[in-house]
């Protein structure tokens, strides 16, 4: 076998394995000068050759560089991430707990875990309206929230984490509350509208002059 054809054979060879099964018939010769000619396009004296199917090999992945800077931003909790926080939950007062509360302000406990951490504020729910009142994070797994004046009758009251854009992270259960508050229907009440009119107090009666005592028979 001459170098030309080789040379022919093995460009015919490599084009497959790059091309695949887009070659799918090849076909030979040989020339008057006695080399054997392979190609894809058919000759008068030319044989089909039967190509087996081609194998194909993906290149590996490349594997991402390791850098300390991402290993130490995974390892680290994100802390607008509501994963960072598993639980949060009012302890006090309990549910469908009555309050005496003549002023309306009402206390809450709330425990976090883990602790309240910075970036993170802490805030409370009443009836699907928030508390003006927000408590920073500074690593307390504990806080109290108070409710300021709140009407008589029920309340359904929770505690809930945002992150400083006002993005709520984690929500506690809610809790009822019964709040009892002094009406001011009550009577004897100071300022009473519907109290009725205290009389008024009888004037005292004027001085009488004494009648002139009689002179003495003596």
């Amino acid at each position: 076998m001459s170098k030309k054809t080789v040379m022919a054979l093995s460009v015919l060879l490599l084009g497959g394995i790059s091309v695949g099964a887009a070659a799918s018939e090849v076909y030979t010769w040989t020339d008057a000068q006695g080399n054997r000619i392979y190609s894809d396009q058919p000759n008068p004296n030319s044989t089909k050759v039967e190509v087996g199917p081609t194998n194909s090999i993906e290149p590996p992945k490349p594997i991402p560089a390791f850098s300390e800077s991402s290993s130490s931003n995974n390892s680290s909790s994100d802390p607008g991430s509501s994963a960072g926080y598993r639980s949060l939950m009012i302890t006090s007062p309990a549910n469908d707990t009555a309050l005496r509360a003549n002023d309306g302000n009402v206390t809450l406990t709330v425990t976090i875990d883990p602790p309240l951490r910075q970036g993170s504020l802490l805030r409370a729910q009443v009836d699907g309206n928030l508390n003006e009142q927000a408590i920073p994070g500074s690593g307390q797994p504990q806080a109290t929230l108070t409710l300021p004046n709140l009407d008589r009758g029920t309340h359904e009251v929770s505690a809930v984490i945002m992150d400083t854009k006002g993005k709520v992270l984690l929500s506690s259960e809610p809790v009822t509350l019964h709040v009892q508050r002094t009406s001011l229907n009550q009577p004897g009440r100071v300022g009473n509208p519907n109290q009725a009119p205290t009389a008024p107090a009888a004037p005292s009666a004027p001085n009488v002059p004494k009648p002139p005592t009689p002179p003495s028979g003596n």
